[in-house]
């Protein structure tokens, strides 16, 4: 009995959905702005190439809006279908039960009675409908189409253009596709969720992924082909240039296997098939151009060690020059972007903490690999985003990701340095055969205060660390890590287990520690994890106030709690903070939880 229908995941796609298409609407008036900046001193053939493209873009998008408000409405329609068949089957089964009691029965009051009492049972306990609902088959389609991007180079035409407003606005279209391309993450991630768990309902057509894949696709060449052409007309010194010229210069020169890699629209799977066709060496990678390499620094799937090397070249040109890269990164023109004087303190703390990084893994006990790893540089949501890896993340046998909660910013990364070499060499003391790696992961925009209510930031934030997730297994060459866990402090638990409910990679441990809380729709049941655990100190009196709105995982049953309060050899935490100055925080040298999390790291249970 029972039909294969997870409501959870059914509602997460349809919020999803209608989340996406709202976004991609919001998006279409930047978009239009965008282009009528770069049509100001832009003429002939490559003018009208740009705005037809430019056409075809606003017209695909709102199609791709259709198609998502379409799905949600079909959803609303599947969710209702099982519903109704999930009661007929439970009030076809009662009926049964109560239809065995009155066998039961009659064979007290004998056969002369069966008749009667057999009318009186169809007029008063009629038998619930054999027919089983059929659900309607989902329709998820969209297609986009290929742009033009060439003309006719051998009509003897001239085409325009200021390349310094065409390089903005390309800036601007990869800040606004980064924001998309999260989105996509998420829809593909709750389509697969949805797929797998809800396979009573039929699918006719499942184009829509794989549409919105190729549509940030073309965005992404239409980027890549301004900034080309602008190359051109900067390296002619303005004025114009021939047509044929530009059909050369437009043309992408980079491998396919490198498109693909660079390609916004590519899964993490992807991703890594393509680096590995590439066959590239750490000299080639040191060889690439900046903005290769900054693309390459926020690409999940890479290997950590390409990733690394990409990262560390973004943020050395980060420190010498903060303004060009804060330009590259396209922040000028995101809208509530953190300023270029901030940016450049966060550039300076980043380089402290991986400096950090350095010197504690080079003191790490073998197995573990003596190594630092800067996993990760770009941004999200306008905030500057990165991830610091204390150990070899392409070999660790056992990986920690640590989510950090409200507020946090790469500014912070020497403090979480700090506590990830304190959690590694405890868990390396409970298990001195595995090798360890402990990512500190910077890759959302951490809410402000006023912000812990909502659910905003765990939602791309969740986007971004299943990504994460997914591509440190994927980038490892079918060599997945023996164990995986996923640490979640404060608002970072709520991130984490939005990225949890969307991860394709089985994760082994998910811990929550002064949690501020689960939606009411996240269940571990719904996780892609074996096991959930939870902590909270009883002098964390900030926990609670973020809970406001949320349950506490402790109180869920599947949930295993554990103590942070002192024991033999071991310290209480005193307040909320993950590693602070003063106190004892949750992964304070010598705190209860610490033990307790590095137990869960290297035996997969405390104690």
């Amino acid at each position: 009995m029972g039909i294969e229908f997870e409501d959870a995941a059914a509602v997460r796609l349809l919020a999803c959905a209608s989340e996406v298409a709202l976004s991609l609407r919001a998006g279409s008036a930047g978009r239009r702005a965008s282009a009528e900046d770069a049509l100001r001193d832009f003429h002939g053939a490559y003018a009208r190439l740009y705005e037809q493209a430019h056409t075809v873009e606003s017209e695909d998008r709102v199609r791709l809006v259709r198609a998502l408000d379409d799905l949600a409405g079909q959803l609303h329609v599947v969710r209702r279908q099982a519903h109704d068949e999930q009661r007929r089957q439970h009030d076809l089964a009662a009926w049964h039960e109560r239809e065995r009691q009155r066998d039961q029965v009659l064979v007290g009051v004998g056969a002369p009675l069966r008749p009667a009492l057999d009318w009186s049972d169809a007029v008063v306990d009629p038998k619930p409908s054999e027919t089983p609902v059929r659900p309607t088959p989902l329709t998820a389609r969209f297609r986009a189409r290929t742009r033009v991007r060439t003309s006719s180079g051998g009509s003897g035409g001239r085409s325009g253009a200021d390349p310094d407003r065409l390089r903005r606005v390309a800036a601007r279209a990869r800040v606004q596709d980064a924001a998309t391309a999260q989105e996509l993450t998420r829809a593909r991630n709750a389509w697969v969720t949805f797929t797998r768990t809800c396979a009573w309902v039929p699918v006719d057509d499942a184009s829509l992924v794989p549409g919105f894949e190729d549509h940030l696709a073309e965005n992404a060449a239409d980027a890549a082909w301004l900034d080309r052409i602008a190359d051109a007309f900067a390296a002619a010194g303005g004025g114009s240039l021939s047509d044929g010229v530009l059909d050369a210069a437009g043309a992408s020169r980079l491998p396919r296997e490198l498109q693909r890699v660079l390609d916004p629209s590519s899964t993490t799977v992807e991703v890594a098939a393509a680096w590995h066709a590439l066959g590239l060496s750490d000299q080639d990678v040191e060889a690439l151009p900046l903005r290769t390499k900054l693309q390459l620094a926020g690409i999940d799937g890479l290997p950590a060690v390409a990733r690394d090397i990409a990262s560390r070249a973004v943020l050395r040109a980060a420190v010498a020059n903060p303004g060009r890269v804060y330009r590259m990164l396209g922040l000028p023109y995101t809208y509530g972007a953190v300023g270029l004087e901030e940016f450049t303190r966060q550039v300076l703390a980043l380089r402290d903490g991986l400096e950090r990084a350095d010197q504690s893994a080079a003191r790490l006990a073998p197995p573990s690999a003596q190594v630092g790893q800067l996993v990760g540089f770009g941004t999200s949501n306008g905030a500057l985003v990165a991830a610091i890896s204390l150990g070899d993340l392409d070999t660790a046998s056992n990986v920690t990701v640590n989510v950090p909660g409200a507020t946090t910013t790469v500014g912070s990364a020497p403090e979480k340095v700090r506590a990830a070499h304190g959690l590694l060499l405890t868990a390396a003391r409970q298990d001195q055969k595995s090798s360890f790696a402990v990512v500190s992961w910077f890759g959302y925009r951490a809410p402000s205060f006023p912000e812990v209510p909502g659910e905003g930031r765990a939602t791309t934030g969740g986007a971004n660390l299943a990504s994460f997730l997914d591509g440190a297994v994927d980038s490892r060459a079918g060599s997945p890590p023996r164990s995986i866990a996923v640490l979640g402090h404060s608002y970072g638990s709520t991130t984490a287990a939005e990225a949890l409910a969307q991860t394709r990679h089985r994760i082994d441990s998910f811990v929550t520690y002064g949690s501020v809380g689960f939606t009411d729709a996240t269940k571990p049941d719904h996780l892609n994890v074996d096991r959930v655990f939870a902590t909270e100190g009883e002098n964390d009196h900030v926990a609670a106030l973020g809970r406001s709105t949320r349950t506490d995982p402790r109180d869920l049953p599947e949930v295993e709690v554990f103590s942070s309060e002192a024991a033999p050899g071991t310290k209480a935490v005193t307040g909320h903070d993950m590693y602070p100055e003063h106190g004892v925080g949750y992964l304070s040298s010598g705190s209860t939880a610490a033990r307790h999390i590095a137990e869960i790291i290297a035996n997969g249970k405390p104690g």
